[in-house]
């Protein structure tokens, strides 16, 4: 997930009634601006209520109190929204123009939330608020702001506040060009129509060879995935897979090295040895030395599943390719379907008959009713594009949220899969509204079959949207999901995937083109095959999360690319082969940083948050209510452990994860 802009109509409503209340004035936003002139101005009428919110909160005379959090709370809504806003239309505006201008005002609106986070008026302001009469809400609410302000250095001179204020700055620009250079970095090659040996039908009829014989494929996902996984020719493969991690090579070199760069000299500045420590600080594990042996840990209990699994990969690539003595990283995919199919009777291309997009679509919102208790219905909104939906979720009659689906590839549109938090919803003010990004092949058994591992993905980011939306009933809007632990942020997602393993789950949509339910057998046989490669797989997540670590622990190396190789392959298999840049696409060295363990930090949160499902039943709406009330309405209101504890009745433990890494056996 990330913090993402609100467009002309609300605008031109904002100046005719202005001054607006802030639920207002945040309050029904249009995505659609005509230009990147109206985006501009939007951004503009946003910054300028923060900045008069602002004044007022630091011109104030009158003691401080509860009610200086709660205007402190509707300031940073504001820039939170306009945060998100932005960073929507960077990701899926309809044109480059529109999209840079909402890269533009993600700059200036974290210009102007750092300036806030290095306010000695504003952090005095809430330093003196009483607390007697607090809410346990309210202080959590104050404590995490407090926290903040001081890991930004509000304490320091004026001279470092603007030294630090500048980095920040360029920190934030730098990203920003990072993540343009990767959503318009796609790349094509060429293939003899014979080389599409081994693809589905579909997938082959949907490509057509041009005048010059050849067929054109991209990088985009539904391109790029099943290439990887079915086609016979290894050649195709390497080719694309070289393609696709060189996307915004050598472009991204040069600014991911001034960003590893201006990273270390902010977390110097402020005191710190090196950026991971900074940024580590108000996660759950703390400390990089904590992250690092969380790794280890982790890492040495999967380390026999994954070489046991590897082994047999390199045995059965050597069938084909006599000789061979290790796995390609172009190869893996390939081979690991070769063994579901012939060791597990499992046949990847029988099981996506059962998955179009339009019933997968359909089937995730009827497991949020089912588990949820809420209803669904479709929202009448201006949206940017035809292919976007919008809905809303309905609890007991009443509206609680709204959301847009955003699921299907488009030049120039963000090419992965994440939710855009839109607005934080407060309970009786303000409702909660997210977007769901994605990149899916769109329609239905003629155009639309996915991958199962893509359905996973797809209810994976739906979760995310789902806890945006259900944490919107608190009193503050820093309570939101975004304010929690970011190494927590994934698990509640993760613990959401195992449904899409279970049978009365995926028997209310997984239907083939004749409508006959997906078979009671075959998904058995998914179930048994689905733990094969699992250990390979989090080991390619250490390799992930020992790179983001390795560039936040210092300044550095003058080989990038080198210096990501010998960080990923001390856990990763297969090892990074020659000739290709990883981390010019690695597109969470932005937004994570060096956090990006949370992924298998959170898997270890999530493999134990399912253990009650497990034991008491997946569709068990006990189960699911507690679920609903103890992890995901609570938002950010009180700390990530206590979470998981008042839902599981103790604190967690790695023990079921390294349990789950055998289950391959």
């Amino acid at each position: 997930m990330r913090h993402l802009l609100l467009l002309p109509s609300l605008f031109a409503l904002v100046a005719a009634q202005a001054p607006a209340s802030v639920d207002s004035f945040l309050a029904q936003p249009d995505y659609t601006p005509a230009s990147a002139a109206e985006v501009k101005a939007m951004c503009d009428s946003f910054l300028g209520r923060a900045a008069a919110m602002r004044r007022t909160l630091e011109a104030q005379r009158s003691a401080p109190s509860l009610a200086t959090l709660g205007q402190y709370d509707d300031l940073m809504h504001v820039l939170s929204s306009l945060a998100s806003d932005a960073g929507l239309l960077a990701e899926v505006a309809p044109d480059e123009p529109r999209r840079e201008a909402g890269r533009a005002c993600q700059s200036r609106a974290g210009e102007a939330y750092d300036a806030i986070q290095l306010s000695r008026v504003l952090y005095d302001r809430l330093k003196a608020i009483p607390l007697d009469r607090a809410s346990p809400e309210a202080r959590h609410v104050l404590t995490r702001a407090l926290q903040g302000f001081d890991r930004a250095g509000v304490s320091r001179d004026e001279a470092t506040r603007a030294k630090v204020a500048a980095l920040k700055k360029e920190i934030t620009d730098l990203g920003l060009r990072f993540d343009a250079n990767i959503a318009n970095g796609r790349k094509t090659i060429t293939a003899d129509p014979a080389e599409l040996d081994g693809l589905p039908a579909d997938y082959i009829a949907a490509h057509k060879p041009g005048p010059d014989g050849k067929v054109v494929i991209s990088t985009d996902t539904p391109d790029y995935s099943p290439v990887m996984n079915y086609a016979r020719s290894e050649a195709l493969r390497k080719r694309l897979y070289e393609a696709n991690l060189t996307r915004a090579w050598p472009a991204n070199d040069e600014i991911l090295r001034a960003l590893f760069t201006k990273r270390d000299e902010l977390a110097r500045l402020l005191g710190r040895p090196n950026s991971a420590t900074l940024e580590l600080e108000d996660k759950m594990i703390g400390t990089p030395e904590k992250a690092l042996a969380f790794l280890a840990d982790a890492g040495r209990a999967g380390e026999s599943a994954a070489k046991r699994d590897y082994e047999r990969m390199v045995r059965r690539l050597a069938a084909d390719q006599p000789g061979a003595t290790q796995l390609t990283p172009w190869s893996s995919g390939y081979v690991t379907q070769l063994i579901r199919k012939e060791s597990y009777a499992l046949d990847p291309q029988e099981v996506r008959r059962y998955f179009a997009y339009n019933n997968v679509r359909d089937g995730m919102l009827q497991l949020t009713r089912d588990l949820m208790g809420v209803e669904i219905r479709p929202w009448k909104t201006p949206v940017w594009d035809p292919s976007v939906e919008a809905y809303e979720m309905l609890d007991k009659g009443k509206v609680i949220g709204r959301f847009y689906f955003d699921t299907h590839p488009r030049p120039g549109k963000y090419s992965h899969a994440n939710v855009v938090p839109l607005r934080s919803g407060i309970r009786g003010r303000i409702l909660p509204t997210a977007a769901l990004v994605t990149n899916f092949p769109a329609g239905d058994h003629k155009t639309g079959l996915m991958e199962h591992r893509d359905v996973e993905t797809f209810l994976h980011e739906y979760g995310h949207l789902i806890h945006v939306l259900m944490a919107g009933q608190q009193d503050y809007a820093l309570s939101g999901p975004l304010n929690l632990e970011w190494d927590f942020i994934e698990a509640p997602s993760q613990m959401l995937e195992n449904f899409v393993w279970d049978y009365d789950t995926l028997a209310r949509f997984a239907v083939d083109a004749d409508g006959k339910t997906i078979p009671r057998e075959l998904v058995g046989k998914m179930n048994r095959a689905r733990y094969f490669g699992e250990a390979l797989g989090d080991r390619r997540q250490y390799g992930l999360a020992n790179v983001s670590l390795s560039y936040h622990l210092g300044l550095p190396e003058a080989d990038l690319t080198g210096q990501y190789a010998k960080a990923y392959d001390a856990y990763g298999l297969p090892q990074t082969p020659a000739d290709v840049h990883p981390q010019a696409s690695f597109g969470h060295l932005n937004g994570y940083s060096a956090f990006y363990y949370t992924y298998m930090w959170s898997k270890t949160i999530s493999t134990d948050l399912f253990t009650r499902f497990k034991q008491e039943g997946l569709r068990n709406p006990a189960v699911a209510r507690a679920y609903r009330e103890k992890v995901l309405e609570p938002g950010s209101s009180k700390p990530a452990a206590a979470l998981v504890q008042d839902f599981l009745g103790r604190p967690f433990s790695l023990d079921a994860y390294k349990a789950r890494l055998n289950e391959g056996e």
